[in-house]
């Protein structure tokens, strides 16, 4: 893992390949650094002569030292502060592929800059004050995104909104931790009750609502597996080929066609999910790959953030319906009334009755793949629960660093609030405060370690 210093002055010039490697059409090698420009005019001989201006693209070719051709490309200049990184950056547009794109690096190289460190661009845009911390993080989120409405949440973050509503939170408890060491500094000429109570409740109010979005904005920013659960022959296969919208399972009146999970990733009104097909549940088999399809399913069943337990409408209710039911995790779960197009049976709703009043079922959902009803109100359904009352703006708590810091903070303003009201001395309630101004500049990258800033690079790629 790399460590960053985060006293850090950046004197020297790194360089890497900011697009996937692979084949394809244009690759771009980035330069960032105070020799970035000099690398430039000393690798690429433009095709008409004059001086590089910032911003403006020209076209040439990367020359070897002796003056032999190694790739035509575009290439163009950002003068710092105004770039990314805060400082001179050069973007050479060359051909893909690994020759061209390795050959252009060495090339730069050999010119005098040094291979970047993972996240190492980024790392320097937020050293430069160019983004916070929560920022840096966001960068990251854009990139695998697997839903428009999961990039419209990294791209709220990348705005600023987290860093701007952590800043006022922590502006206003060093406010107040202010006038508390202002009573311990100077007893005589401050009043005892300068702790504004009012304020705290007002920070640990907004606090809670930030932390009440955290579960749908980790599941649109991670994904949420949701597990299809039932006996054999309910119709889990056929409902996970009706959600995807192509055949992805065999579907088969012969009991136990899957023995093993089926797993494939959608998108359900704008919430990324991985629906997982179980085998049928079954208490007894005597098929061993079957059994240890269902131990398998039964694992599943727990470890799901949402459950679908299917039961077959047309049938009555049987033991293996029941060990499904109680198959399932503590995980939200919908019932799902499955072959809505053969006749009901009378006993199904009875038998479903206790379960019902009970509100062991977050929602119902009566539908049939082979007409297509019900599906759109059971997509609904899934994205309803998993997203909860989150806000639709977008602007939700997505990352368990921050939901981390914030729950630090919310009990060190509880225990501040607690300490006033019980009136504990003035030393003890500013530890406390001084303890939620550190937990929120967590968030924000104003109170960071190095340790901190290697948690949060970690997952970085090389070039960004």
């Amino acid at each position: 893992m790399v460590s960053y210093n985060i006293c850090m002055k950046y004197t020297d010039t790194i360089v890497a390949c900011a697009t996937p490697q692979g084949v394809g059409a244009i690759a771009i090698v980035r330069l960032s650094g105070t020799d970035s420009r000099v690398i430039l005019e000393a690798i690429v001989t433009p095709h008409r002569g004059g001086v590089w201006r910032t911003r403006q693209v020209r076209y040439g070719h990367v020359m070897t030292h002796d003056g032999a051709v190694i790739d035509e490309v575009l290439a163009f200049w950002m003068r710092g502060p105004h770039s990314y990184t805060g400082e001179d950056v050069v973007e050479i547009s060359c051909h893909g592929g690994s020759v061209a794109t390795e050959l252009v690096i060495a090339r730069c190289i050999a010119a005098g800059a040094r291979l970047a460190n993972p996240g190492e661009f980024t790392m320097r845009a937020y050293a430069a004050g160019r983004i916070d911390l929560s920022q840096a993080e966001a960068v990251m989120d854009v990139i695998q995104a697997q839903t428009p409405q999961a990039l419209a949440q990294a791209h709220q973050q990348l705005q600023g909104w987290l860093g701007t509503a952590v800043s006022e939170l922590r502006h206003a408890l060093l406010y107040e931790l202010a006038a508390v060491i202002a009573r311990i500094d100077f007893p005589d000429d401050v009043d005892e009750d300068v702790l504004d109570v009012s304020a705290l409740q007002r920070v640990a109010l907004q606090i809670e609502a930030y932390i009440s979005t955290a579960r749908a904005g980790a599941l649109l920013r991670d994904g949420a597996q949701i597990a299809l659960l039932g006996r054999p022959n309910v119709g889990k296969s056929s409902l996970l080929n009706a959600l995807l919208r192509y055949d992805r399972a065999l579907v088969s009146s012969v009991a136990g066609t899957t023995r093993d999970t089926i797993e494939e990733h959608a998108d359900i009104a704008g919430v990324p999910v991985r629906f997982v097909d179980t085998a049928g549940i079954r208490a007894h088999t005597p098929d061993s790959v079957e059994q240890m399809g269902i131990t398998r399913s039964r694992l599943i069943a727990t470890q799901a953030d949402l459950a679908l337990v299917l039961i077959d409408g047309s049938q009555s209710l049987n033991d293996e319906d029941m060990l499904v039911i109680a198959a399932r995790g503590t995980a939200p779960t919908l019932l799902v009334i499955t072959k809505s197009d053969l006749p009901a049976h009378p006993a199904v709703a009875t038998t479903l009755a206790p379960f019902r009043t009970s509100g062991q079922f977050v929602a119902e959902v009566t539908l049939s793949t082979i007409t297509g009803s019900g599906l759109d109100e059971l997509r609904c359904c899934i994205a309803a629960t998993l997203q909860g009352a989150a806000p639709v703006n977008d602007r939700r708590i997505s990352n368990t660093r921050h939901l981390d810091a914030l729950k630090r903070a919310q009990i060190a303003v509880a225990d501040a609030h607690a300490g006033a009201s019980g009136q504990l001395a003035a030393e003890l309630i500013a530890i406390d405060l001084q303890d939620g101004v550190n937990a929120l500049g967590e968030i924000t990258g104003q109170d960071v370690t190095e340790a901190l800033l290697d948690v949060v690079f970690a997952r970085f790629c090389i070039g960004k």
